[in-house]
């Protein structure tokens, strides 16, 4: 078989090892920090075949050695200088096939100084490493000897072996509780001095909080403790004792920190202008605490425009109009993460003042004496509103500057006046102005209006009407309404238009008005006409005529509630009458239909695929014609 070194495998080995072994052996905490690698090895020395001859090993040495044969024993002494726990470790063979054939062919024993066996070995085994030795127990100071060799009926013939060892002091002294200065809890970003002590003197100290040192071994026996957050810690003290660096003691405590809560509070946050202000002018903002030994930060628009110090104070000159959000911060310095805020909005303007429509509640003309609201728009700040009419040749004011965009005018002469308004801004002082044009008129005679349709009053359903007006006189308006047999309703209101265009779309009697007055005043005269509104045909025909038996028919079919009645019958050929016919009593009720039959007394020879058939009716009391083409 194949032999594979196993030597680098060792030290990994050794590190699996204290996981592995039983319950009474895995007692003690082996520390794993010198297992990284394998330190250089203590050959062993022959002869050390006896108590008297063993060689002289220091604790945690990593031994060397070989066992020649089945009588071959080694020894060594070791001198344990305190009380502690040593743990002993062999593993036989450079290879693995050698571990797997010896590895229980031998065994150590650990033995006082005067030869008393104390433990032997137990046989221990690993999946992934193989077999090996190993005991763990806790010893008092003193000299102490190792055994390793065979069980006596062996074939092992010049087998290496490493004997590792590790011991782990205990302290000899006792660490006091933690103590701090301030009692737990505390607020956080205060210094606190964590006190360790112990019943020995000469030792080092290590301070942890959360796990992680804080402060590594010295002579130091006190740690100044200034905690950034709030929350529960875990605060651990470690001692030492220089000359026994492995012997450890340690002691932990739970300290509480809790948030720093303000204690002061901004009282007041203001600007010395009131908003809005202009660009290019200073305003200084400034905050008031109830408290004194505080940091200030200010901040325009989320970006900080003057950082955190002692000035309660800021001084800004802003130079574009726009709406802004102003903020103040203030906060202890020794507690910089717990801020109060106050934020005001801020608006500056560039002073100008625009004009963008001036009107009035009722559209010119108006007679005089009537009472016409004016009401301007504009854009600026803290604006002001004068209106002022132009009459007589100099501009008078009808309502000096004031808040209100609106001013009332009832003018008792008639004329073409033109009205003003001034619109400033009491923070710039800079102006602008409108004008719009109106006239008032002394209300005169006006006559009787006509009333005219573009076709008869006598018309069937869904006939189109146009209907004009017309009166002399000036600033006439004109208003049309009809009456359906039931009601009077506006169709148009009152305007400057004379039209109206209406359609009669069922059959019945109406009234068309037509009411006109000069514009603003109340007297009205009024024209009327009278519509009848007869029902519109709803039929078809159909009609034929045989040229070689000489005889025609033409079927009427009415879906209408009137009676239809055909009062002439023509064949037309090429535009030419070439036949007509005068029946009696062709007459279809409502809702029916009929077929009437005729006879030309002599054959109308002309009558050919051009010829029209047009038939001449009544229904309703109104005449029609209608076209039967073939």
């Amino acid at each position: 078989m194949k032999k594979r070194k196993i030597f680098v495998s060792f030290i990994i080995l050794l590190l699996a090892f204290s996981y592995t072994i039983s319950p009474a052996f895995a007692k003690g905490e082996i520390s794993t920090a010198r297992f990284k690698k394998m330190a250089d090895p203590v050959s062993e020395v022959e002869p050390n075949n006896s108590m008297g001859e063993a060689n002289q090993i220091k604790p945690s040495d990593d031994v060397s050695a070989v066992l020649a044969d089945d009588e071959d024993t080694d020894y060594y002494k070791i001198d344990i200088l305190r009380k502690g726990t040593i743990t002993l470790l062999t593993y036989l063979g450079d290879y693995e096939w050698d571990n797997n054939q010896y590895s229980q062919d031998y065994s150590f024993s650990l033995y006082d100084m005067n030869g008393n066996q104390i433990a032997t070995s137990e046989f221990l085994y690993d999946e992934e490493y193989g077999s090996y030795q190993g005991m763990q127990l806790s010893l008092n100071k003193g000299t102490y000897y190792i055994s390793v060799k065979t069980n006596g009926y062996s074939s092992i013939w010049n087998e290496s072996y490493y004997l590792w060892n590790d011991i782990t002091y205990d302290p000899d002294f006792t660490l006091n509780p933690i103590n701090a200065n301030y009692p737990s809890p505390q607020i956080e970003r205060k210094t606190i001095t964590i006190q360790a002590s112990a019943n020995k003197a000469g030792l080092e100290y290590q301070f942890s909080v959360q796990g992680k040192v804080v402060k590594g071994y010295s002579t130091s026996s006190v740690y100044q403790w200034t905690p950034t957050a709030p929350g529960t810690y875990k605060i651990k003290v470690e001692a030492r004792d220089p000359q026994f660096r492995a012997a450890i003691a340690q002691k932990e405590m739970s300290y509480t920190i809790t948030a720093y809560k303000p204690d002061f509070a901004i009282t007041s946050f203001a600007p010395n202008m009131k908003s809005p202000y202009l660009t290019g002018k200073t305003v200084t903002f400034t905050a008031k605490t109830n408290k004194t030994g505080l940091q200030y930060q200010f901040s325009i628009n989320g970006k900080p425009v003057q950082v955190f110090g002692t000035n309660s104070s800021y001084k800004w000159k802003p130079t574009k109009a726009g709406n802004y959000a102003i903020k103040v911060e203030v906060r202890r310095a020794q507690y910089p993460n717990r801020v109060l805020s106050k934020q005001i909005s801020y608006q500056i303007v560039d002073g100008r003042v625009y004009v963008t429509s001036l009107k009035a509640n009722l559209s010119s003309p108006r007679p005089t004496s009537t009472s016409i609201r004016w009401t301007a728009k504009a854009k600026g700040a803290n604006l002001q509103y004068k209106f002022s009419v132009y009459q007589n040749k100099k501009w008078k004011t009808i309502k000096n500057y004031s808040s209100k965009n609106y001013a009332y005018w009832k003018p008792k002469t008639a004329s073409s006046y033109k009205v003003m308004v001034t619109v400033r801004s009491s923070l710039s002082k800079k102006t602008a102005t409108k004008t719009a044009s109106f006239t008032i008129y002394k209300p005169s005679y006006f006559s009787t209006p006509t009333l005219k349709a573009n076709k008869g009053l006598k018309k069937p359903a869904n006939t189109h009407f146009t209907f004009t007006a017309k009166s002399s006189g000036k600033y006439l308006e004109y208003r049309f309404r009809v009456y359906d047999g039931y009601s009077w309703y506006t169709v148009k209101d009152y305007s400057s238009s004379r039209t109206l265009s209406w359609t009669a779309y069922l059959s019945g009697k109406y009234t068309v008005a037509v009411d006109v007055r000069q514009k603003g005043t109340k007297k009205v005269k009024t024209k009327k006409l009278y519509l009848d509104i007869r029902e519109t045909p709803n039929g078809s025909f159909n009609a034929n005529y045989d040229i070689y038996y000489n005889y025609g028919y033409l079927t009427v079919t009415n879906y209408g509630y009137s009676n239809l009645k055909v009062t002439k019958l023509q064949f037309l050929t090429d535009g030419k009458v070439v036949y007509t016919n005068y029946p009696k009593n062709w007459i279809t009720v409502g809702r029916t239909y009929q077929t009437y039959y005729f006879y030309p007394k002599k054959s109308v020879t002309n009558f050919t695929y051009n010829s029209v058939i047009k038939v001449y009716y009544t229904y309703d009391g109104l005449s029609y014609t209608s076209y039967l083409y073939r």
